[in-house]
Parts: structure tokens; sequence; C-alpha cells
């Protein structure tokens, strides 16, 4: 298992778990993983970067191009996805405030908490670290 440095998602039972669990497996699906690890913890416990290849088939587009107009969370120019970044993107993560963190994350968050997307629809969303079931 690999936690995704720099964010936290919401728990199972939170509200927008089962959401971004449910992404976390569409951006992953099927495509090859790159794991950059930051650090190792106790019993292997990896932090890292996760970064979702993209294979593509024959005539199939992997430029990373929004065609649909949903754009391109977390994209890079190759259509290879960070994973962390697209969650911030979609509201289903917040930038981690406990650890390290990056000024992209922060920013990535911010712009969804303006556009009000994911767990950012609720008026005062709480974060994992500081949620109870």
């Amino acid at each position: 298992m690999v936690y995704l440095w720099g964010i936290q998602a919401p728990r199972p039972g939170q509200p927008f778990g089962a959401e971004a669990t449910e992404a976390a497996g569409r951006i992953c699906g099927g495509k090859r993983l790159h794991v950059a690890a930051r650090r190792a913890g106790p019993e292997g416990r990896i932090t890292g970067s996760v970064v979702a290849e993209e294979t593509g088939s024959p005539g199939e587009d992997t430029t990373g191009k929004d065609t649909t107009g949903k754009g391109n969370a977390g994209k890079g120019s190759s259509g290879n996805q960070d994973v962390g970044r697209a969650l911030i993107r979609l509201g289903l993560a917040w930038q981690d405030q406990r650890g390290p963190s990056s000024a992209r994350l922060r920013s990535l968050e911010q712009e969804a908490r303006r556009e009000e997307v994911g767990l950012w629809q609720q008026e005062a969303p709480t974060p994992p670290w500081a949620w109870r079931e």
C-alpha cells in the first residue's frame, strides 16, 4: 500500500470518502503506476507520489488534451496523471496541513474551493484528521 504524499482524502464512512476511493480507482485502473517514494515508515508503509501512466492503444489519444470539456485534473502534457493532484483538483482530498506539502497542492486545493467541487460543496467539510465516526 502507498500513502499519497502531501494529501489527505476523506476516510471510509466520511462524506466523500467513497467518491475519493472510486475516483482513485478510475484514475489508476488499467494503467502502469509509477511510485516516487518519499519515505518509508513502520511496517513498510510507503508515502510517495503516484503517477498513472497512460498506456494507450493504437489510435488512442494519450496527449492529455481535454476533449470532453471536463478538465484535466492532475494531468501533465503527456497524459500521465498525478493521483494526489487529481484528487485535490476534483475536490476529493485536502492538501495535508499536518506534514510536508507543496505550493502546487495548496494552489489546486484553493482552486477546488473556489469552484466548489467535490467536498467543497459542503458548508464546512471536516478534514480526515479531525473527523470522528
